[in-house]
């Protein structure tokens, strides 16, 4: 549910992140607070990477460059190997997307323009923002090229494999599960209540400190 909840809401936030990019007034201070949002969901999802359920720990699904490649291989095929959690390439792409949305937040909180500025850019100074409010722009551009890979490689995934991925990420549930790769992290041991009560303690932690 953690994962689920953190993956819908980041797509609403940086949706609507996009509808306000270019506002000024009041929605301009939407557009940040979309921004404040989408960074406290970046931080609890590196925290529930670690701490997290067993699927959604990086160690569960980042897979050696060699696992990826042949997984590329294999889903040219007509009966790709299916997998439980994400994806070798899935899992790398979240890294990816993970990282562009960090530094993506990071620039826009001391981007400058003519128009609106990051609540940071008098730290920046007048010129430097000014770059910085270039690479915002670049790396919005870089994040919705990786959307449309990562959306585009889903519904490809749920065809060729015949999981429909998007009602998995939804219900938490997939179908059929005969003949599922569970190669990897077999040896990591449950999480326990503990455990993920720390990790969503931390997260809403994180939060809380941005917002302040």
């Amino acid at each position: 549910m953690p994962t689920r909840v953190f993956h819908w809401s980041l797509a609403i936030l940086v949706l609507l992140a996009w509808v306000t990019s270019e506002a000024e007034g009041a929605l301009f201070w939407t557009h940040l607070a979309t921004g404040y949002g989408v960074m406290g969901l970046v931080v609890f999802r590196l925290a529930w990477g670690v701490a997290g359920t067993r699927h959604a720990r990086f160690s569960d699904f980042l897979y050696p460059w060699s696992v990826v490649r042949t997984h590329m291989k294999e889903m040219l095929q007509p009966a790709p190997a299916r997998f439980l959690g994400h994806t070798p390439a899935g899992g790398w792409m979240i890294v990816i997307l993970l990282a562009v949305l960090a530094v993506l937040v990071a620039s826009g909180l001391f981007a400058g323009d003519e128009g609106e500025k990051g609540p940071l850019a008098h730290i920046a100074g007048a010129g430097l923002a000014d770059g910085l409010g270039e690479v915002h722009e670049i790396l919005n551009t870089l994040l919705w090229s990786l959307i449309a890979v990562h959306v585009a490689a889903v519904l490809f995934v749920s065809f060729s494999t015949k999981d429909n991925l998007i009602r998995a990420m939804w219900t938490g549930r997939k179908k059929n599960l005969a003949n599922l790769n569970e190669t990897v992290a077999e040896d990591i041991p449950p999480v326990g209540a503990l455990r993920v009560a720390a990790s969503v303690a931390f997260g809403i932690a994180a939060v809380v400190a941005v917002l302040w």
